[in-house]
């Protein structure tokens, strides 16, 4: 099977800025971890398109999925593809998120 997804670059800089949060709090191996099980959720919607829920106040067709602490934002794409726009730490406002403010990344 084939897995089709597209970082949008906001998201490419929201892991960037988790992976960072989480080698000056923790380490490598849990900066490592904790991106992994990000990507491997975003692997898994890939093939499940519509397993989020909708999250039209960020946008026409933009959804919402869990991935441990972390939501990752996405919209379907032609040809099977999705694209992942954003991923931040639930304890966040996600309204000021989406809006580039509200601090660390967690």
């Amino acid at each position: 099977m084939r897995f089709r997804y597209k970082l949008a670059r906001s998201a490419k800089r929201n892991l960037q800025e988790i992976s960072d949060y989480w080698m000056a709090q923790a380490g490598e191996g849990v900066a490592l971890r904790v991106v992994t099980r990000i990507l491997e959720t975003i692997i898994t919607l890939s093939s499940q398109r519509r397993a989020g829920a909708p999250a039209e106040q960020f946008g026409e067709g933009v959804r919402k999925f869990a991935a441990g602490k972390y939501i990752i934002y996405y919209r379907l794409r032609a040809a099977k593809v999705i694209e992942i726009l954003h991923v931040f730490h639930g304890a966040r406002d996600q309204e000021k998120a989406w809006q580039g403010g509200e601090g660390k990344p967690r």
